[in-house]
């Protein structure tokens, strides 16, 4: 694998690191309601004005949330999957 590569990797894994940190300490300080989406409720109130329902474009219900959840995995499988042979190389490879 080129170092290109290496580096970008290295930086996704960062990436997701920090968020991961920065997602526990925000619910350890501020609980749970940290993760209201406020601006959902905003695009809706303002929907609202206008004698609009936008809700079907913000919430997916649980059924949505299960498919949209299990597309991400598939495609980030594939592309993982994709990436490991190169990473880690072809054991009966001669180099």
């Amino acid at each position: 694998m080129d170092k290109f590569t290496k580096y970008a990797l290295i930086l996704m894994g960062a990436i997701v690191i920090v968020m991961l940190i920065t997602t526990y300490v925000g619910y350890t300080l501020f609980g749970p309601s940290v993760f209201e989406t406020r601006y959902l409720t905003i695009i809706e109130d303002q929907a609202k004005q206008y004698g609009r329902s936008l809700s079907w474009v913000v919430e997916l219900g649980v059924t949505g949330e299960a498919i949209g959840f299990g597309l991400a995995g598939a495609i980030a499988g594939f592309i993982i999957g994709y990436l490991i042979p190169s990473v880690f190389g072809n054991p009966g490879e001669k180099k």
